[in-house]
């Protein structure tokens, strides 16, 4: 390790994402030093290279071989993931990667198990835990006072314009992506709304393509029922402009509501079941107090997750965005797939070898040709904002 206290850091993918996270690794955490870029792409890696003044290299094992990293953020396309983390595990060099953690469960449980037997640390690009007021939100959630779930409502809505779809070979592709806006655009959000329920029961999901030439989806619903009765719904899609992310969870003492940027609290009088049983008159109601969430407003971005994962490295400061708790909303996007293929409700765990064995199928019959524009990687500027 560093005598300076900083950890030598190399990122695996010099796309968009990979790009945003030199600079952060570089300029905006003081625990980190940038020391490679590594990407297949000659052009791409060269020109990340020149500009932060490191070496690149083409390969993994190359950069594994020059031994100059203590940790690396991998930004690779997902489906990479499980063979990037494997070959870093057994390097004994801490792992950083890019969400979703992988495209399927079955391979999660392989890198959270690599990581595991080599003594690494494993963490997961989920930099919305940091924002202020999602941290309250989880804040609130954890600390149990509202009770049990009740119901629980998740719209996210998103947009994607085709040229988004066509600039590279692997994006909305069952082989280079494994999936669509289940596990590209929705897994910051449910990640935050499953940190709130806890993995459902069970969960019945449709999936559709309905405005973009993908063979994979653009909307995406489900319903879902938890262990103790309490009962959800998800929809996503990228097939709408405006970002109007509303989630709405009703526990046994209160609920919570984020909508248009702001999280409502609203505290009950008596909890819901006491309420319903005890009470003696007919159109009686518990008191409800609603009040707004407030929290301090400051800087956040991925920067916030890489300092943590350094300062947990070299301090062992506690580690937010661990590889086990990046698992929960793979498990649940991987079961609303399989649910819609089947017609049926499925039980979580998601079955990992039937769910293997489907992406297989829709890789192995796929029939569709993609049309590439290319053009300069770019990260989506609400990012980095």
């Amino acid at each position: 390790m560093a005598k300076n206290k900083q950890l030598a850091v190399a990122v695996i993918g010099a796309g968009g994402m990979g790009q945003a996270h030199c600079i952060a690794v570089r300029k905006d955490v003081a625990e980190t030093k940038l020391v490679a870029v590594v990407d297949p792409f000659q052009a791409n890696a060269e020109a990340v290279a020149k500009l932060h003044k490191i070496p690149y290299f083409r390969t993994t094992k190359q950069l594994i071989k020059a031994c100059c990293c203590d940790a690396v953020i991998v930004a690779a396309p997902h489906p990479l993931h499980l063979q990037v983390v494997r070959e870093c595990a057994r390097a004994k060099i801490h792992i950083l990667c890019e969400k979703p953690i992988a495209e399927t469960v079955s391979s999660a449980d392989k890198i959270i198990k690599v990581a595991k037997q080599n003594r690494v640390k494993l963490g997961v690009m989920f930099q919305r835990r940091f924002e202020p007021l999602w941290a309250k939100f989880l804040e609130i959630t954890g600390s149990g006072k509202l009770g049990a779930l009740r119901r629980a409502l998740l719209l996210l809505p998103d947009f994607r314009t085709q040229a988004y779809y066509a600039a590279n070979t692997w994006r909305a592709t069952w082989q280079g992506e494994g999936g669509g806006v289940l596990v590209n655009q929705a897994p910051h959000i449910l990640d935050l709304f499953l940190q709130a329920t806890g993995l459902p029961l069970s969960v019945l999901g449709r999936v559709g393509t309905k405005c973009h030439s993908i063979e994979v989806e653009d909307h995406a619903e489900a319903m879902l029922t938890f262990k103790n009765g309490a009962t959800g719904y998800i929809y996503t899609s990228t097939n709408e402009p405006e970002q109007g992310i509303s989630m709405d969870i009703t526990f046994e003492r209160g609920r919570l509501v984020y909508r248009d940027g702001k999280l409502e609290i609203s505290t009950y009088a008596n909890p819901l079941t006491r309420h319903i049983k005890t009470s003696r008159e007919l159109w009686n109601r518990p008191e409800v107090k609603t009040t707004e969430v407030k929290f301090r407003h400051k800087k956040t971005g991925h920067f916030q997750v890489i300092q943590n994962f350094a300062r947990h490295v070299l301090y062992k400061e506690k580690l937010l965005c661990s590889g086990e708790s990046a698992l929960a909303s793979l498990e649940v996007a991987n079961a609303i797939l399989l649910s819609s293929d089947r017609g049926q409700e499925v039980s979580l765990p998601t079955p990992r070898r039937a769910y293997d064995a489907l992406l297989k199928r829709l890789r192995d019959t796929s029939t569709f040709r993609k049309k590439v524009t290319g053009g300069k990687p770019q990260t989506d500027p609400a990012r980095l904002k």
